[in-house]
């Protein structure tokens, strides 16, 4: 097997994550160097997209259609190593300016990271918003490179093989461009995460104390039962203790 994430997974786990993702039997599914991709753009994403609207993108369907309710475990497996794919692709982004992805060769039609750029954009059209901004910005061409590469410009490209010189380019060219739009959309992503927050539900009331029964003792000390003292219904008199 070719290729290399983050060294937050060993080796050791990204064969086993390569393994739990082929196990599912949907046609639809996404390998690991896809998957590398479309969280490459997921979070470089302009605009917030959660779980539930990429999984099943990853999945190519359902648990139950890709035949792996009959191992919970390995699906609980695979999701741990998932999370923690995209977090070691969060933190090349931030902190390391640059990610190694996972790429298979020869790749698809002989085209070295194809499947990545294939998952990139299919990341892409989960949030559309604002990609569409730096596909047609001139100062941008690096992230041009990724529809290319995955035959969305042209599908007729490229009309001839690639030298292996040209392949490490565009390749070269695709992490380098993935990067630059995650930097690209910093400012959409604060805003997205920030318009989130406001539309999240408030924090469920906690009481302070055990709920007190309107016969109970008042927890003011007065002495009287709460109705008749802090829990007497509100009126122009108020309660002396």
């Amino acid at each position: 097997m070719s290729g290399t994430v983050s060294a937050s997974l060993s080796e050791a786990e990204i064969e086993r994550l390569t393994a739990l993702l082929a196990a599912n039997r949907n046609p639809g599914a996404l390998s690991l160097e896809a998957v590398d991709g479309l969280f490459c753009a997921l979070i470089a994403s302009p605009t917030l997209v959660m779980p539930h609207e990429y999984l099943p993108v990853i999945l190519g369907g359902t648990l139950e259609a890709g035949g792996l309710l009959g191992d919970l475990a390995g699906v609980q497996e695979m999701m741990g190593l998932l999370m923690r794919l995209w977090n070691a692709i969060a933190h090349d982004f931030e902190h390391e300016g640059a990610h190694l992805a996972y790429i298979e060769e020869p790749g698809i039609d002989g085209i070295t990271g194809r499947a990545w750029a294939r998952g990139y954009m299919r990341g892409t059209r989960l949030a559309p918003a604002g990609w569409s901004r730096i596909f047609h910005d001139d100062d941008e061409a690096l992230a041009l490179s990724i529809p290319i590469a995955a035959g969305e410009i042209d599908p007729q490209w490229p009309k001839e093989p690639l030298t292996a010189e040209k392949s490490d380019e565009l390749l070269r060219n695709m992490l380098a461009g993935a990067v630059r739009a995650y930097r690209y959309f910093k400012e959409d992503r604060l805003a997205s995460a920030q318009a989130a927050a406001r539309r999240a539900p408030p924090e469920p009331y906690e009481r302070a104390g055990p709920k007190v029964g309107r016969n109970d003792p008042c927890p003011c000390g007065s002495g009287k039962k709460y109705k008749r003292c802090c829990g007497a219904p509100a009126s122009g008199n108020r309660v002396v203790h």
